[in-house]
């Protein structure tokens, strides 16, 4: 695994249980929109360290959605550029993924959003993977987060 892009801030997302209630809306190139009611699982490991410190090498993201026997994989995550916000706020933008499944194929640039309601520990989360062929998946959904769930900054970055 390649080491990506510089690490401002760090992150560890999840979703409680690993599945949350989700509706996804699947765009063809022609525009035909497909919408699926399901169940989704996030996860999302950028930079983290246990320490105060940040790794680069720390670059994955995965998402699986499942729908009445229809399945949508997003695996070999990598981020593009990730920021933090008050330790409430992940984002990563222009990130790439391999989606598989019976409903999509191929390579995805993925943005999504991770945000903690610090009262209710609930996550929403939004994602938007739009594909090569211009077929966007789109999805926003709460759940609670991971017990693991962490979103921090770095007091310096570990160079490999």
């Amino acid at each position: 695994m390649g080491v990506g892009p510089a690490c401002p801030c760090k992150f560890r997302l999840g979703v409680a249980g690993n599945a949350a209630p989700a509706m996804v809306t699947v765009t063809d190139p022609n525009g035909d929109v497909t919408i699926f009611m399901g169940t989704i699982n996030f996860s999302a490991e950028q930079c983290f360290t246990g320490g105060p410190n940040c790794n680069p090498a720390v670059d994955n993201f995965t998402i699986s959605f499942g729908s009445n026997g229809s399945t949508i994989n997003f695996t070999q995550g990598r981020r593009g550029t990730i920021s933090c916000f008050e330790d409430l706020i992940a984002m990563l933008d222009n990130g790439t993924a391999q989606a598989s499944g019976n409903v999509l194929t191929g390579d995805f640039t993925v943005d999504f959003s991770y945000e903690i309601n610090p009262i209710t520990d609930i996550a929403t989360i939004s994602i938007t993977a739009t594909g090569a062929d211009n077929t966007v998946f789109q999805t926003i959904f709460m759940a609670m987060v991971s017990p693991q769930t962490f979103i921090g900054g770095c007091e310096e970055t570990t160079d490999l």
